[in-house]
């Protein structure tokens, strides 16, 4: 019995300093916890959008405010869900990582110049053409955290055309 037990705790301690030991491996592994804030970050941002885009944006020319607010909103909300599902420091480095790193900058850079130009400068024009640029930016993040990325996007916006164009009869 004292051998059983000796020969199996010499057995785990070498299992245990493996490099591709069990909880290494599942270190990855994403929580309920995480999934759970992903996806309450990811709703609210695309509501945040929604909002922008079905109330304000059509009373963007009397108050620009409002819309980059709100677009402003659920752009941070939907990158603060992919910071809840990676963690916070895999995805800060993913993000600043030397090939995402000009569109981190631009991404982020448009948001804070949408804030900027409407709510210290007031500028329509402006808030308008730095939203667009956020617009783009926040297109370019979904389809490159797509699944299969351009390509995945192509074959799934391909597949709903011609699904829309089939019940219409073309």
């Amino acid at each position: 019995m004292v051998f059983c037990y000796s020969y199996l705790s010499r057995v785990s301690k070498g299992v245990k300093g493996l490099p591709g030991s069990f909880k290494s491996t599942t270190s990855s592994v994403t929580s309920g916890g995480s999934l759970m804030y992903f996806g309450l970050f990811l709703a609210s941002g695309i509501f945040l959008v929604f909002i922008a885009f079905t109330i304000f944006l059509p009373v963007m020319v009397i108050m620009p405010q409002k819309f980059a607010i709100c677009f402003t909103a659920g752009c941070a909300f939907i990158i603060g869900s992919f910071f809840a599902l990676k963690g916070p420091k895999n995805q800060l480095y993913h993000m600043i990582s030397k090939e995402r790193l000009p569109f981190t900058v631009g991404f982020v850079g448009s948001m804070v110049a949408t804030i900027y130009v409407s709510l210290v400068l007031h500028s329509y024009i402006l808030s308008v053409f730095f939203s667009v640029l956020q617009v783009l930016a926040l297109a370019y993040y979904a389809i490159s955290y797509f699944p299969g990325g351009s390509a995945g996007m192509k074959f799934l916006s391909s597949a709903l055309v011609s699904s829309v164009l089939r019940c219409f009869g073309r």
